[in-house]
C-alpha cells in the first residue's frame, strides 16, 4: 500500500484492495440484477443522481476490518455500501459533515471513504471544486477526505463505475486519528473544528 496526500485531509491509498478481492467484488457487481440496486425511483434519486447501493456485510467483512485498521482511534465506522454509477451518472458536490444535520448527535462525521474497484470508465473523477482538484483514483485504491470538504464526481461515460463508501465518526472525547503505521508522519490536521 502506498499513501498519497492530495491536499490537507485528502489521501489516496493505492493497492488497498488485492487483485483477487477486486475480481470477487467486480464479479459480484456484474452478477446483480437491476432490481438488486436502488433505481431512479428511489426516494433519494434526486440527491444521489443515479447512485445505487446494495449492502452485503459478509462479502465486505475483511475489507471492513482493513478499513477500520487505518485508524488508530475512532468512535464508529459505518458498514460498507456497494455502489455503481452508470453511463451519464455523477454525484453532485456536497459535504458529508453538516453541523445542522448532526446538531443533535454526540459524534461527528470525520472522514468519508471511497473504495474503487475499477477504473475502466471515462470520467467519474473525484472533484473537489473549492480546492481545484479533479482526481481519478486508480482501481483498487481507497480515497479518504475530511467530512467538511466539498466534493462530488464528474460524469461517468462508457463502462459502469463500481465503488464502496463508508464514514468514520468520532467524539470530542474520542477523536478520529490516522494509524501512524500506515500514514507515518502525514499531517492529519486541516484546522477544521468539528465540535
Amino acid at each position: 500500500m502506498r499513501v498519497n496526500r492530495l491536499s490537507p485531509d485528502i489521501y489516496e491509498i493505492e493497492d488497498f484492495v488485492s487483485i483477487e478481492e477486486q475480481k470477487i467484488f467486480l464479479n459480484f457487481c456484474k452478477s446483480l440484477k437491476d432490481s438488486d440496486w436502488w433505481t431512479k425511483d428511489s426516494p433519494d434519486a434526486d440527491f444521489f443522481n443515479g447512485k445505487t447501493t446494495f449492502k452485503n456485510p459478509e462479502l465486505f467483512k475483511n475489507l471492513y476490518i482493513r478499513v477500520c485498521s487505518i485508524f488508530s482511534n475512532y468512535d464508529e465506522v459505518s458498514p460498507l455500501s456497494l455502489h455503481r454509477h452508470l453511463d451519464k451518472d455523477f454525484m453532485l458536490p456536497h459535504m458529508d459533515w453538516s453541523p445542522e444535520y448532526f446538531k443533535n448527535s454526540v459524534n461527528y462525521l470525520r472522514y468519508g471513504l471511497i473504495v474503487y474497484y475499477n477504473d475502466d470508465y471515462d470520467g467519474g473523477s473525484l472533484n473537489y471544486p473549492d480546492l481545484g482538484i479533479v482526481h481519478k483514483p486508480k482501481a483498487r485504491s481507497l480515497m479518504i477526505h475530511g467530512g467538511h470538504i466539498l466534493h462530488g464526481t464528474t460524469r461517468v461515460t462508457g463502462a459502469n463505475r463500481y465503488f464502496s463508501t463508508t464514514f468514520v465518526f468520532g467524539k470530542k472525547e474520542k477523536p478520529v486519528t490516522l494509524n501512524k503505521d500506515i500514514f507515518g508522519d502525514v499531517e492529519q490536521s486541516d484546522n477544521f473544528n468539528y465540535f
